[in-house]
């Protein structure tokens, strides 16, 4: 008996079993799952392996023994591979669920869930890379959400990753609306505050209205962005003596500078029309 326990094959068996045991306990609440699925089957072939084993392991040849451990080698290699495709669907599936409450408000959304690869360090205005591209129906213009709010648009893109420049940058234009007074104004970025998280509502009227926390959405009006997707909050109101205009610095509701899980709207009701209409389409 003590020789049984010490033979490799016991002790590949032994291991694989403890790692399925844990598994199944981490996912006891989940029913159908591709883990329990798998502790299913493979602890059936393992355990009739093993009842062999038990019984006349004595008798076996040592080729036999060794095509047995190579089974157990096949199954160990075989969960881990199904173990990668559900972790990377769990968290295809996380990605889907932030923004489900936006695609359910905006039913014309097509929305894209990517992860952000690297972020540009040489660039002060937190521009990123993610994970699609054209092949996933991403073009350049595309609108970025994050979690909480627009955060930035697609400026180039190839077949599997994108790059995004934010709304912290200077090279933003986004139409925007002060929902609580319906001033109107520009979003764009400014070197002064793209450090802090901030951005700019610039273009502002000297007869605005504007205050200390009023949130601050896209007005629409280019088609370039959807109507009312949420840019930041006012933090403080400016006054720009070069040009002798007023603005008001707004906090984006995401932190850009640590943003991992963001989605691309492909398409949406109205996107592009007014291009259209100025190009005579």
């Amino acid at each position: 008996m003590k020789e049984f326990f010490q033979s490799p094959k016991i002790k590949i068996f032994l291991s694989v079993l403890l790692v399925l045991i844990m598994l199944s306990v981490f996912t006891r609440n989940v029913e159908n799952n591709i883990i329990s699925a798998t502790f299913n089957t493979l602890t059936y072939g393992m355990s009739k392996v093993t009842a062999a084993a038990s019984s006349d392991s004595s008798n076996k040849s040592y080729d036999e023994l060794q095509k047995e451990n190579e089974e157990l080698k096949t199954a160990n290699r075989d969960l881990r591979s199904r173990l990668v495709d559900y972790y990377e669907v769990k968290e295809e599936n996380t990605r889907l669920w932030m923004f489900y409450d936006l695609k359910k408000k905006h039913e014309d959304y097509a929305l894209i869930p990517a992860t952000v690869l690297r972020r540009d360090t040489n660039d002060e205005f937190g521009s990123f890379t993610i994970d699609k591209g054209t092949d996933s129906a991403i073009t350049v213009g595309d609108p970025v959400m994050g979690e909480n709010g627009l955060i930035g648009w697609i400026s180039e893109a190839d077949v599997y990753t994108a790059k995004v420049v934010t709304i912290l940058s200077p090279q933003t234009s986004i139409g925007a609306i002060d929902k609580a007074t319906g001033d109107t104004g520009i979003i764009t970025g400014s070197a002064k505050y793209a450090d802090d998280n901030l951005t700019m509502l610039s273009k502002l009227t000297s007869e605005n209205k504007i205050e200390k926390g009023d949130i601050i959405t896209s007005s629409g009006s280019s088609g370039i962005y959807p109507k009312g997707m949420v840019l930041g909050e006012v933090t403080e109101i400016g006054y720009d003596t070069y040009d002798t205009s007023r603005y008001a610095v707004v906090k984006p509701y995401d932190d850009i500078s640590t943003i991992v899980n963001v989605a691309v709207i492909s398409d949406f009701e109205g996107q592009g029309e007014i291009l259209k209409k100025e190009s005579g389409d």
